[in-house]
């Protein structure tokens, strides 16, 4: 851990930034759940509708479905660790608690997550399986509570939205929850990002241009504009180019864009690719030494606010016999057979001069089942967001993938 934070801190040092190429050496479990979480990202990235606007956390759906995957059995567990890229839940546990606890000493505020587990008051008395609720105490860190489901419905939700907009720092003051009078278990899973830029853009290099929608269509929106002078990674190859922006503290923004400057679909194209080009490539971007030139930097400010079911997607990836009254979910609540009744994501982003705030809600309402079951002189390069682009927001030190999203659409 000590090498891991000495390289953290050359990475992000402000006076120089040249150590960033410098190969961080991983532990096994920070290197498992670096797998599991960016292997899901791209799964769960193809199932998603690339015309629109996207953004997600795939490691906060990751962590619930982590969380979930206690609560299985059988093949109900076995196809969420597929899922997962996961080989079982003991790895998956590590390389949460590993990650947590990283993140409490050294991120500050600049990233926090929250876990919460509420049980319905009529199936509590049976005592939550003390083997499940140690592991989402001790390892996720979540709060396990009493819930009335059906006999206050109401007064559950707004008690929800309380928690989220508490744990999201007031963000996303407004989230609905899911859960109705037939939920017995729900589980609620919230990261939060804010990251102020190492390298802030100044605001009055703002200014008003047109952004070429992935429709073909324009839009005036406000653009940032910042020159970096051997300061900040640059990638390209026949296919995209990328640069990362790095923020104060112990993570940074990779923006990625087709090659082909007259490429609209960014999200269809990066889907095309295999994981193991899409990782080398962000992988290198990641660890590459600042570009030896000018890279002239246009990126939109934006927000995006996303909320989806997730029932379909995670069926796509094969979490099925989870939703199924043949759903091996007995190891949540004693005697009680319970099967996914819902599942949901919101994500929220904000990109302007000075940095970047996120924030995520993964929430899986469970139910009963019905049965068990780089001196010359300097080159110059362009990065111009004026289009379609991609961007993920990585933890430096483990390339975990916090958040990942693609601005197809700028329209007022």
């Amino acid at each position: 851990m000590k090498k891991f934070l000495t390289t953290l801190l050359c990475m992000l040092s402000m006076s120089s930034f040249a150590c960033a190429a410098e190969p961080v050496e991983l532990s096994e479990p920070a290197r498992n759940l670096t797998t599991s979480v960016n292997e899901f990202c791209w799964k769960y990235f193809g199932t998603l509708n690339r015309d629109e606007n996207i953004f997600y956390s795939p490691y906060g759906i990751n962590a619930a479905l982590s969380i979930l995957a206690n609560g299985a059995t059988g093949d109900t567990r076995t196809e969420i660790l597929h899922a997962l890229e996961a080989d079982n839940v003991e790895a998956l546990n590590d390389g949460h608690k590993n990650f947590s606890d990283f993140v409490a000493e050294n991120y500050g505020k600049t990233f926090a997550e929250a876990n919460l587990l509420l049980i319905d008051k009529k199936v509590i008395g049976r005592g939550i399986d003390k083997n499940f609720k140690r592991t989402v105490t001790d390892i996720y860190k979540s709060e396990v509570r009493e819930a009335d489901f059906s006999g206050n419905l109401d007064g559950e939700k707004k008690k929800i939205t309380s928690f989220v907009k508490d744990k999201t720092r007031g963000f996303i003051p407004d989230y609905q929850s899911i859960v109705t009078a037939n939920t017995l278990t729900d589980l609620l899973n919230v990261v939060y990002f804010k990251g102020d830029w190492a390298m802030p853009f100044e605001a009055r290099r703002t200014g008003e241009v047109d952004f070429t929608n992935r429709d073909g269509s324009k839009s005036t929106v406000k653009m940032m504009n910042k020159t970096f002078d051997e300061e900040i990674s640059y990638r390209a190859d026949e296919k995209f180019c990328g640069i990362e922006l790095p923020y104060s503290e112990n993570a940074a923004m990779l923006l990625i864009l087709p090659t082909d400057e007259n490429s609209l679909d960014v999200a269809e194209l990066w889907n095309n690719q295999t994981t193991e080009y899409r990782e080398k490539f962000l992988d290198g971007l990641q660890r590459s030494h600042p570009f030896d030139g000018k890279v002239i930097v246009r990126l939109p400010k934006f927000e995006l606010d996303i909320e989806n079911s997730l029932v379909e997607n995670l069926k796509a990836i094969g979490i099925q016999k989870a939703f199924s009254d043949g759903a091996e979910l007995f190891n949540i609540i004693n005697d009680t057979p319970l099967k996914i009744g819902g599942a949901k994501h919101r994500a929220k982003v904000k990109v302007d001069e000075k940095g970047t705030e996120a924030a995520a809600i993964t929430e899986i309402a469970l139910m009963e089942a019905g049965c068990p079951i780089g001196a010359k002189p300097p080159r110059i390069v362009y990065f111009e967001a004026e289009r379609p682009f991609l961007f993920v927001i990585r933890d430096t030190q483990s390339g975990v993938t916090l958040f990942a999203g693609v601005v197809n659409s700028m329209r007022n």
